[in-house]
């Protein structure tokens, strides 16, 4: 027997509960309540619906619900999260030289020989000295009259003037005046968060001989259709929505995550839609 479920059945014995009790007041099969208290996790569905079971278990107990995740992470052989730490390199140190004198020296040399060879190949030096700069200054123009406007300009021009309003768009979602009287409604998109979804699916033994036929779309496809029989489970996994089609509602009783949701009607013979989530 492991540890959690060790501290499970000791809790639940020690409040002088039976197995049957904990599985009607939390609405867990019987046969997981078991399993869970045996450590034989292979018996139940994916990880995503024990650590629901161990939650929901575990507060209905009064134990502490994440120290319990915790110690079942670690009994089926979970390793810890590897941490990358950045490696941190040592500042690099910047060098300045410092010019020497005489190099700055003969630098300016260089330069001002070579401003005076330019400055005498132009004729600037030597041929009459500096050429003298003339500034031509801009004569100002004086702009001719404009005419007067006419009455019909300035109606034309109060006419460009004025504002044009931009074409209102109707909001998303609102509706809108179609052709011939009807009435046309602008789509608005909505973002799905992407969130595993475990149903479980089991036909109770109302009168022992019970069956139904099941339809099950995952995310748009169907995965499974069939007929299932008093007794029979299937497990399917979507991850935004499921849609669950059923000939025999009451004999259906599905489970969502762990939690138990009840039969999918209440009408024998009458087939009906169960999405999740709901509409």
């Amino acid at each position: 027997m492991s540890e959690l479920g060790a501290r499970l059945r000791q809790a639940r014995e020690g409040q002088g509960l039976s197995l049957a009790q904990a599985s009607v007041d939390t609405r867990i099969l019987q046969q997981s309540l078991i399993a869970l208290e045996e450590g034989a996790y292979q018996r139940l569905p994916g990880d995503v619906v024990i650590r629901g079971f161990i939650r929901n278990y575990a507060q209905y107990l009064a134990l502490p619900a994440d120290e319990l995740i915790e110690l079942y992470r670690r009994e089926r052989g979970a390793t810890d999260k590897i941490r990358i730490v950045p490696a941190t390199n040592p500042p690099r140190s910047r060098s300045y030289v410092l010019p020497s004198f005489f190099g700055v020296f003969f630098v300016t040399v260089a330069l001002i020989g070579l401003a005076y060879v330019t400055l005498n190949a132009i004729g600037r030096i030597g041929d009459g000295g500096i050429a003298s700069v003339v500034t031509v200054e801009p004569s100002a123009t004086v702009p001719p009259p404009s005419p007067l406007p006419s009455p019909t300009a300035g109606r034309a021009t109060a006419i460009a003037a004025a504002p044009i309003s931009p074409a209102t768009t109707p909001a998303p979602g609102t509706p809108t005046a179609g052709p011939a009287g009807g009435v046309s409604f602008t789509a608005t998109q909505t973002a799905t968060a992407s969130a595993p979804i475990i149903v479980e699916l089991r036909i109770a033994a109302l009168r022992g001989d019970e069956s139904s036929w099941v339809r099950v779309q995952s995310d748009g496809n169907t995965i499974y259709e069939g007929t299932m029989s008093s007794g029979q489970r299937q497990v399917f996994e979507a991850q935004r929505r499921i849609l669950i089609r059923a000939g025999n509602p009451p004999a259906v009783l599905v489970t969502v995550n762990g939690l138990e949701q009840g039969p999918l009607g209440q009408v024998s013979g009458q087939p009906v839609n169960w999405p999740w989530p709901p509409n």
